[in-house]
């Protein structure tokens, strides 16, 4: 009986150490992540974004998640990387919500509205002050889809053109690379908008396909557009947002400790990466103007208020599509009457 009671006691030290030793090899247990991104790895929106971030969560978990960057179109095309994600094709992806806003109307908003975040400031506290941020990641989760980061660029998002653009009147009839929320902007000015992805537009202008581009400066530099494209109009439509999302499924799955310092960690982390692309996108302007002599014009008062004119009802339209639309337009006219922006 004794020696029952001592072999029962043994098993069940024997199934404690297991259980402990098992669950150390949990922890320490390497997760490895695809990420699929919709910029190449030579541009800025890697090199100071997603790259650096990647490096960041190596860093903060020891090793434990482990995460692979693919260029764009390697494990899905720039367009179809949303739904990809969605369905666990790969664990994560950094996206410009503008390209899936035909699936997700709430990304019209997400990618920034024409005129809502003019700078990086504005756009920040829209996420974490008057609670943007925690909306997305509701709206996300629809999709399972886990919000993780999200980018407070600070970028030049402007109108590239080959001839001289200088009034909102000279962008009637121009054929412009331009896409969700901005393409509706853009129709609404008298331009024909198209939309392709970020990569494809030196071709595009070089063989005349398109007369422009809305997006950032920087390309002018790290796309060589300067090459093409000899003039840029101003003032920046938007600060301009890019993420991460994280395939919820692939979300659950981390190790809990992994899940808090990711949720709680990364966002800021982001938030730093952005102020240095930021940096960057200055000095890309003015390196494009000694490098290519690109000429930067700026809209008059008269014409950007007629713009922001045709902005506002674009966000009401966008507003209209869901329940959170309207509350994410809220949060925007929020921030911008707090800043003295908005009556």
């Amino acid at each position: 009986m004794k020696k029952r009671k001592r072999f029962v006691g043994a098993v069940v030290v024997a199934i404690f150490v297991l259980l402990i030793a098992g669950s150390g090899m949990a922890q320490d247990k390497v997760i490895k992540w695809k990420l699929q991104d919709q910029y190449a790895g030579t541009g800025p929106q890697a090199g100071y974004l997603t790259i650096p971030l990647i490096e960041w969560i190596h860093k903060a978990t020891n090793g434990r998640l482990q995460i692979t960057r693919y260029e764009p179109g390697a494990l899905a095309s720039v367009r179809d990387t949303f739904d990809a994600l969605k369905r666990g094709a790969f664990d994560v992806a950094f996206m410009y919500p503008g390209f899936y806003g035909g699936a997700m109307p709430e990304a019209n908003i997400d990618q920034g509205v024409p005129y809502g975040w003019t700078d990086a400031r504005a756009q920040t506290m829209s996420l974490f002050q008057f609670g943007f941020y925690d909306l997305m990641r509701k709206v996300y989760a629809k999709h399972n889809l886990y919000y993780l980061v999200s980018f407070p660029m600070g970028d030049i998002y402007g109108i590239g053109t080959i001839k001289p653009v200088k009034t909102l009147e000279d962008l009637k009839g121009l054929k412009l690379r331009a896409v969700g929320i901005y393409a509706d902007f853009m129709k609404e000015l008298g331009a024909s908008p198209t939309s392709i992805p970020y990569d494809e537009m030196y071709m595009a202008l070089k063989l005349g396909t398109i007369d422009g581009y809305l997006a950032s400066s920087s390309a002018l530099i790290s796309g060589k557009l300067g090459e093409v494209i000899h003039h840029y109009l101003e003032p920046t439509t938007n600060s301009i947002n890019c993420m991460w999302a994280v395939n919820l499924d692939s979300w659950n799955a981390l190790p809990q400790d992994i899940r808090e310092l990711l949720a709680n960690a990364a966002p800021m982390v982001a938030v730093k990466n952005a102020a240095l692309y930021s940096g960057y996108v200055q000095n890309a302007k003015a390196e494009a103007i000694k490098k290519y002599n690109v000429q930067f014009h700026t809209l008059s008062d008269a014409d950007q208020a007629k713009a922001l004119k045709v902005a506002v009802p674009l966000w009401d339209a966008a507003a209209s599509k869901s329940p959170e639309c309207k509350q994410a337009v809220d949060i925007i006219k929020e921030t911008n009457r707090y800043l003295g922006k908005m009556e």
